[in-house]
């Protein structure tokens, strides 16, 4: 098993809800950096046609997704334990994309 592990969501806020108020639109465990990068690439895929297609919101998720320079920021980040996160508001809600490094299954210390 991996030492470390990725944790990837999406998550809906509407605006003027509380933070407890986010609804969880996705969410995933990744044993790599790849896996992580591909899931949130899809997750922004899947907001983008879920939206309304010429919308700003979907720009701007299409954008960050196909951005080579961005993504290569977010590898970086996560790579060396920082959290990413990606918002974007579309009429009353705010989604975001999120990940972050974590101990994986096999970091318990056998040696």
């Amino acid at each position: 098993m991996a030492d470390v592990e990725y944790q990837c969501w999406v998550t809906a806020v509407p605006a003027g809800a509380e933070p407890y108020e986010e609804k969880a639109v996705g969410a995933a465990r990744t044993p790599s950096l790849l896996l992580a990068t591909s899931w949130l690439r899809a997750q922004a895929s899947l907001l983008v046609w879920r939206l309304e297609p010429h919308s700003p919101a979907s720009a701007q998720l299409a954008a960050w997704r196909d951005d080579a320079a961005r993504q290569w920021q977010v590898s970086e980040s996560l790579s060396t334990g920082e959290g990413v996160r990606f918002r974007v508001r579309h009429e009353e809600t705010t989604y975001e994309l999120s990940a972050e490094r974590v101990p994986g299954a096999g970091a318990g210390g056998r040696g």
